[in-house]
């Protein structure tokens, strides 16, 4: 059987699954239930000198019907005081001696605010500090995305971190950038041990067309909040592998991570772990068995012994349009088996494509001469019955 056992930074982790900092991992007692569900590691929710008072409601979840399509929170740092913190990692640490605990950490614009959280929980038995430059709900008050945004001020940040452990340090990167890779780079140059790539995305969840408040909404007021969950997944999956292209620093993903073949896009394209959050919030903890179960009979399926065997496997295929041999021509099959008329690739091939598809005896029909094998059809497709030949 496949080994999903990871090596990272020293750290020995049963899975790459971890708990990404965040509500799941907002107290001892709820990260040793994930831990005894099987997550590989857990990283706590962001500590600083101060705990933060919460807005209620603080999240927003964006679904259709059944099907969840992300998340909206306004959630900020930890709620529990410092010295609570470290009775809770004892505690966590009593029960699990072994398993990987990683502090996330915010701070402000002096080395004091970092270097004391430092201080005081790395002789509770953390393995590692995550700091959080990248939080878009700080944003304006001088840490937060605002401080992951400004090179000169996150490379600062980084160093008196360094300055104040022997313990590995990773960046938590911001998706709210134009391109992440200069600040990986910063990273890794004021002293980083890795990058965990990404937070969340700011965005406005939606408004109540009745109220015209801002959702969620407090009071009848809103504001810009972190955007989670699957549609996150395309940009932070970008910036794991544009890092992993340039520059040489271990990486952890994150973002709209939510079965294993999410997982294991975010290896192939250069990260060693995943951190994940709002899918354990909707699915529970139990999630972790579908996601190592899945994962462990796919690199069986594959020949692969483990994780090491697709990690970067991907990223010499991620090239530039020059690359891509535009010459070749491809026009969309349809399996009469399959397709059940229901004429969704009829009506978006018509209104997004090239009209070359139209219904005979209740079957969809590809005319091969007008289908310039875009795609769109694939992908409306409810039954699969499309492909790409």
């Amino acid at each position: 059987m496949a080994k999903l056992e990871t090596k990272f930074l020293g750290m020995s982790f049963p899975n790459p699954f971890l708990l990404s900092s965040g509500p799941p991992t907002e107290g001892g007692e709820m990260i040793k239930k994930a831990f005894e569900a099987g997550w590989g590691g857990a990283v706590l929710k962001t500590i600083g000198l101060e705990p933060t008072r919460v807005p209620s409601p603080r999240l927003y979840v964006l679904k259709r019907g059944r099907t969840y399509r992300g998340m909206v929170n306004l959630e900020l740092i930890t709620q529990l005081p410092l010295e609570r913190w470290e009775e809770e990692i004892d505690r966590v640490r009593d029960a699990y001696p072994d398993r990987p605990i990683i502090a996330s950490i915010m701070g402000g614009d002096n080395p004091y605010e970092w270097q004391e959280v430092v201080r005081r929980l790395e002789p509770h038995g953390v393995n590692a500090f995550e700091m959080n430059l990248s939080c878009p709900n700080f944003a304006g008050e001088g840490r937060g995305a605002q401080l992951g945004q400004d090179p000169e001020s996150s490379a600062l940040a980084i160093s008196w971190v360094v300055e104040a452990t022997e313990l590995p340090v990773i960046v938590k990167l911001t998706p709210n950038v134009s391109d992440i890779v200069p600040l990986a780079r910063v990273a890794k140059e004021a002293g980083a041990h890795a990058v965990t790539a990404t937070n969340t995305l700011a965005g406005l969840a939606g408004i109540d067309l009745e109220t015209f408040s801002p959702l969620p909404s407090v009071g009848g007021l809103g504001m810009y909040g972190g955007y989670s969950g699957p549609g996150l997944k395309p940009v932070s999956l970008r910036f794991a592998a544009s890092i992993a292209k340039a520059v040489d620093i271990p990486i952890i993903g994150c973002g709209g991570i939510e079965t294993w073949q999410d997982a294991a896009e975010y290896i192939s394209v250069g990260a060693s772990l995943v951190q994940m959050c709002s899918a354990v919030m909707w699915h529970g903890f139990g999630i972790i068995d579908k996601l190592t179960k899945g994962l462990s009979k796919y690199l069986d399926d594959h020949g692969y012994s483990s994780l090491d065997d697709i990690r970067c496997k991907a990223l010499p295929q991620i090239v530039t349009f020059a690359d891509l041999d535009v010459s070749l021509r491809r026009v969309a099959e349809i399996d009469e088996e399959k397709c059940n008329g229901c004429e969704l690739c009829v009506k978006a091939c018509h209104a997004g494509g090239f009209q070359a598809i139209e219904m005979v005896d209740d079957l969809a029909v590809v005319s091969r001469d007008r289908c310039d094998g875009c795609g769109l059809c694939v992908g409306v497709c409810p039954v699969d019955a499309i492909s790409i030949v």
